[in-house]
């Protein structure tokens, strides 16, 4: 899909390709053009792989995210509801086909060859009912950790031409009205249907992978290895042996070989007092690796809910909301962070802020909007562009988005899922639902957080929410003190509203 070929807004410019995505915002299931740079890299690292065989590549974590990244084409038998912000798509049904009752928590992503059982985890932070209820969270079973029961069984799928990883757990639920009646996912008893869904799919990842080589020569020397001490034991006809002397742990595979240097079918492994047993037809050599192993975490939530407003972005708002407030929560119980200085809210630049900053967010959003008149000028005026221009425009859009969430210290995906938001929320409420606080982090730099009071805008999880996790952020507006003392408002998307100016038309 060609960038002149959509309504243009600062949003469009932005979400497309930037890896923002949220509840349904790839439904369509395309790639736009734009996207050549990322999609070459991911073709040279898909290339490396393939050239490997039978071998291992080191892959960085951040390269695992940008194989995760690419869209998956129709799977048979799975209808996606969201995609995460690292490209996962996630969604239920049954395992075995359409049925009455959906059981599973399911997702698909790129088939990876180091990726296998007891990778891949999805955990439930909420499940809601349209009473209201939560059938995980109130009844305190709320899944928080990588186990045995939240683990992914994996499946090679089709998808067009290429193959996709696909992987799904059964969810067992306690209704909360008892606390003891076993529920499936699509079955929640009585008149109750699932109103939404929130967790995050968790990746342990292999990186820093190497090898170490052992044939008859080595036999009887130690050799460095993982932290540790290898020797190459012994080889027979049936088996070859190893000794390792680290932890066990930092082992992730091993190869071997025949006299040819073909991989050899393993058909059992032996593990006693750090000897390893490799049993297979007439064994030569053996290549031991390591990998550091690296905890991904890609939260996601979806909303079974329809709403009047035809928005991608609003229709998982409420999920987002709630999934939020919850993951502060669980953050306040597990993380002891620095405690940022935040200023009185007598204080004058405090009130200078709190004065303006409604105004400032208005006129920020302004650009997000596709019925505006600036995003209407920026359409037309982007329209009569080249293709390269047009690339480099969303490259400049998608860095600075990046460069000033990093600078308010706010995640990037909530950031645009709620700007985007913005024009389409009852903002006669905010005032009263949002708590502005202003952080002064150091310098002349300041940021206004914009804390929304969840017992306000979902009254029924007071129950759920604790008062520790009442207020949490959706949204961070950065402002610079001048030295004659005034406040200066920096818009998130000038770097791109100035790179438009710059082809002298009028926004």
């Amino acid at each position: 899909m060609e960038l002149n070929k959509i309504g243009l807004s600062l949003a469009t410019l932005i979400f497309a390709g930037g890896g923002y995505c949220f509840s349904q915002s790839q439904q369509t299931g395309q790639i736009m053009k734009t996207e050549i740079k990322q999609a070459e890299r991911i073709a040279v690292l898909e290339k490396r792989i393939a050239e490997a065989v039978n071998d291992f590549v080191s892959i960085s974590a951040e390269e695992y995210d940008l194989l995760f990244s690419q869209p998956v084409g129709v799977v048979e038998g799975f209808e996606p509801l969201t995609t995460t912000a690292g490209g996962i798509m996630v969604g239920y049904g049954f395992p075995d086909g359409p049925k009455v009752y959906k059981t599973d928590i399911q997702a698909t992503f790129a088939n990876i060859p180091y990726i296998g059982e007891g990778d891949v985890f999805i955990l439930l932070d909420s499940v809601k009912g349209s009473n209201g209820m939560d059938y995980i969270a109130q009844v305190g079973k709320m899944e928080k950790e990588e186990n045995t029961f939240t683990d992914l069984e994996l499946y090679v799928r089709t998808a067009g031409s290429k193959t996709y990883l696909f992987g799904s757990r059964y969810v067992n639920l306690r209704d909360p009205s008892d606390s003891m009646t076993v529920r499936a996912l699509g079955a929640l008893g009585g008149d109750v249907e699932l109103s939404s869904v929130s967790g995050k799919v968790v990746m342990h990842l292999p990186t820093n992978i190497t090898g170490l080589s052992l044939a008859k020569v080595d036999i009887g020397i130690e050799k460095p290895f993982a932290g540790g001490m290898m020797t190459l034991k012994e080889i027979k006809d049936d088996q070859i042996s190893f000794q390792f002397t680290g932890d066990d742990k930092d082992i992730f595979a091993w190869h071997v070989y025949d006299i040819k240097d073909t991989i050899l079918a393993i058909k059992e492994v032996i593990v006693k007092d750090g000897t390893y047993q490799l049993f297979a037809q007439h064994p030569q050599s053996v290549k031991v690796y390591q990998a550091k192993i690296v905890k991904r975490e890609y939260p996601f939530a979806f909303a079974q809910k329809s709403k009047p407003i035809p928005s991608a972005l609003l229709d998982g708002i409420e999920a987002v909301r709630f999934s939020a407030a919850m993951f502060f929560q669980t953050q306040l119980l597990q993380t002891k962070k620095a405690a940022p200085i935040y200023l009185s809210k007598n204080d004058p630049i405090v009130t200078s802020i709190k004065g303006r900053v409604m105004a400032d967010l208005r006129q920020s959003a302004r650009y997000m909007n596709p019925d505006s008149p600036e995003s209407k000028a920026i359409g037309k005026q982007v329209n009569a562009w080249s293709e390269e221009k047009k690339i480099q425009l969303q490259e400049l859009g998608q860095q600075s988005m990046g460069d000033y969430t990093s600078q308010t210290f706010f995640d990037a995906g909530t950031f645009m899922l709620v700007f985007g938001s913005f024009n389409e929320m009852d903002q006669k409420k905010i005032p009263e639902e949002w708590d502005i606080r202003v952080q002064h982090p150091v310098g002349d730099k300041y940021i206004a957080e914009f804390w929304e009071d969840s017992h306000i805008v979902n009254p029924e999880s007071k129950n759920e929410i604790g008062e520790n996790a009442r207020y949490y952020k959706m949204m961070a507006l950065l402002y610079k003190l001048g030295m004659d003392g005034s406040v200066t408002f920096y818009d998130p998307f000038q770097p791109v509203i100035d790179f438009l100016k710059k082809d002298n038309s009028k926004l």
